[in-house]
């Protein structure tokens, strides 16, 4: 049945997980010493080198689209669809420009970040902002891969956790504290400093209950210099939810800012950069 409103379930689900997908340039990386627990900021460290270092990531993933197939995961059946995400990053974390948009059979919903304020578009229509879907949009980007990576922007700590064995991988696992508060857990490969899983717990809206998530990303592939996840497989509560695979990337496109504004949305991309 075509799906005419967007419920906060389903949006929440959606962009709970795809700011995720965003990640930058890895190579091989050392092996850390069994015998010896490892500083969290080393871990991270090389992390950040095995993706690209500071300036690769500066330079290469300014800004970019992604445009992706979903597959939602639902007790009254599976639900088949594509995303297109762009963004125009900042100094900040908090201050990325972020529009994301989701089609499903009968439904186009977006929802965006323009700098100042959150704005949410349904079929062509602006609305009113849900609370609970600009508390899931802005979460999202918080919990995001790529906030490991810039976690001396935002003044975030590190703690090292431990370690953990999955089949073959070793890995080491960290947790990210926001200034806030805020933890995210990201399970680190030893022998790759890839990020195979992301791990933590938001309530969908203020009072709720918690919620555990727990993000897979696999099939990586070399784009523009760069490494990016293809397939993310996304959890809540140990079920599987979500599967999201890329399409299409691409970094260091012509993006304007005007165009993450609400009355732009709907808007060609020539259309916006002649205003």
């Amino acid at each position: 049945m075509a799906l005419k409103k967007m419920t906060s379930a389903s949006i929440w689900l959606f962009f709970a997980f795809v700011i995720a997908t965003f990640c930058f340039s890895a190579g091989p990386g050392g092996r850390v010493a069994a015998q010896k627990t490892p500083k969290a900021e080393d871990v991270v460290e090389r992390t950040i080198l095995a993706y690209g270092s500071r300036a690769a990531i500066l330079g290469i993933q300014r800004n970019g689209i992604l445009r992706a197939l979903i597959k939602f995961h639902a007790p009254e059946g599976i639900r088949e669809g594509k995303s297109v995400t762009r963004f125009i990053r900042k100094p900040k974390l908090n201050e990325d420009l972020l529009m994301l948009e989701l089609e499903l059979p009968g439904t186009r919903y977006i929802i965006g970040f323009d700098g100042k304020e959150t704005w949410e578009m349904q079929d062509g229509e602006i609305i009113q902002p849900n609370p609970d879907n600009v508390n899931a949009f802005r979460k999202a980007h918080q919990h995001s891969y790529e906030a490991l990576l810039r976690y001396k922007e935002t003044n975030s700590k590190l703690e090292y956790v431990g370690t953990n064995k999955l089949g073959t991988f070793d890995m080491d696992i960290i947790d990210l504290i926001s200034p806030e508060g805020v933890r995210t857990r990201y399970e680190i490969s030893r022998k790759s400093n890839k990020i195979l899983y992301l791990n933590y717990e938001e309530s969908p809206r203020p009072g709720a209950p918690p919620v555990k998530y727990r993000l897979n990303f696999k099939d990586f592939r070399p784009i523009q210099n760069t490494l990016v996840p293809y397939e993310t497989l996304v959890f809540q509560d140990g079920k599987l939810i979500e599967e999201r695979k890329i399409v299409e990337s691409a970094f260091n496109v012509q993006l304007e800012e005007k165009a993450f504004k609400a009355e732009n949305a709907g808007k060609p991309a020539e259309a916006v950069v002649k205003q």
